[in-house]
């Protein structure tokens, strides 16, 4: 029978031990991760350089703030989680949208308001004013007023760059178990990820662990520092 666990992880904290210690537990067959190729080539060779049209740099800066403050940006942790996979013998699947296209048509439907909010919250971001309840809700894992505040302001680049990545990595879950022998998968997603796919994948009735979850299995005091 399939199983699946679900790990919300945050992009500001280090959590490589707890962890590596859930997926280890899990001992599963595969690790997929919220990744499309390019990124992962990126993060391997740590070149994360923003290129292309200025709108485009933009968007992908205010991504970096989205995931900076509600979890939602992979980076370390991937490499941790896919070092893990194959010390257990495990694939490693990239199962994220490619991120330009995904930018793009984020652009092209954006209104006016969502845009100029972009335009004085990512420049906040630069110079070190982000939200204000950002440390408490990074302490607890807890985002959920953050993001429920993000969909009111934020309804169509929250609908490309969280809801429909939400789907697309659900369905890319599914055809994994469909098409391969594996039975026993661990998916690492931003924390803002995890109740959408949960959601979408409740027939396979997944194991969840939040980044509260993960937190809690720290041993010592959270420190994190925000990547510019």
């Amino acid at each position: 029978m399939p199983a699946l666990m679900i790990i919300g992880t945050a992009h500001v904290i280090d959590l490589s031990s707890p962890l590596e210690g859930f997926i280890r537990d899990f001992n599963p067959d595969s690790v997929a991760l919220e990744l499309d190729r390019n990124r992962w080539i990126a993060l391997q060779s740590n070149n994360q350089k923003r290129e292309g049209p200025l709108f485009i740099r933009l968007l992908a800066r205010f991504q970096q703030y989205l995931g900076e403050s509600f979890g939602s940006s992979p980076g370390s942790e991937m490499l941790v989680a896919a070092n893990v996979a194959r010390s257990l013998g495990g694939e490693v699947h990239l199962i994220d949208k490619p991120i330009l296209p995904t930018l793009v048509g984020a652009w092209k439907n954006m209104p006016w308001n969502e845009f100029w909010r972009i335009i004085k919250d990512s420049c906040f971001s630069l110079i070190g004013h982000g939200n204000s309840d950002f440390s408490q809700s990074i302490n607890s894992g807890d985002f959920s007023k953050e993001l429920e505040q993000f969909s009111l302001q934020y309804p169509v680049i929250k609908s490309h760059l969280i809801d429909r990545r939400d789907t697309y990595m659900s369905k890319n879950i599914v055809r994994l178990f469909r098409k391969s022998n594996e039975r026993r998968i661990v998916a690492i997603v931003g924390e803002g990820h995890v109740e959408g796919m949960a959601r979408k994948l409740s027939s396979i009735n997944p194991r969840i662990v939040r980044l509260s979850d993960l937190l809690s299995r720290k041993d010592n005091t959270v420190s994190f520092s925000i990547k510019i």
